[in-house]
């Protein structure tokens, strides 16, 4: 699991790589993107809040999710700490909700 840190005064992309591997050459660049951050905690807790994301456009398989972090331009503003990042896929019909990263705000 790829760890993420930032510091609470900057806003910032966060960027992770998202595989897609189909025999069709699918482009989910055209799915709704969102981003929560729930606490890292034992036992983890499930997203409250979910922040819209963005694709890089960059060709694939691998594409790039993207969501704003901090607390100007409408970023996700969260406090010093760590987080579980989860991103969900909305497509059809499935709708993934995947956990590939921890963040970390500092001060």
């Amino acid at each position: 699991m790829n760890t993420i840190t930032q510091s609470v005064l900057s806003t910032n992309p966060v960027m992770v790589p998202i595989g897609i591997w189909s025999p069709d050459a699918y482009d989910p660049t055209s799915d709704e993107l969102q981003f929560a951050f729930p606490p890292s905690t034992y036992p983890p807790t499930s997203p409250v809040t979910w922040y819209a994301g963005f694709w890089l456009t960059f060709p694939g398989p691998v594409y790039w999710a993207a969501c704003n972090v901090g607390s100007a331009n409408g970023g996700a503003g969260l406090a010093i700490g760590k987080y579980q990042g989860a991103i969900k896929i909305t497509d059809n019909p499935a709708v993934p909700v995947l956990y590939p990263f921890l963040l970390v705000i500092t001060p």
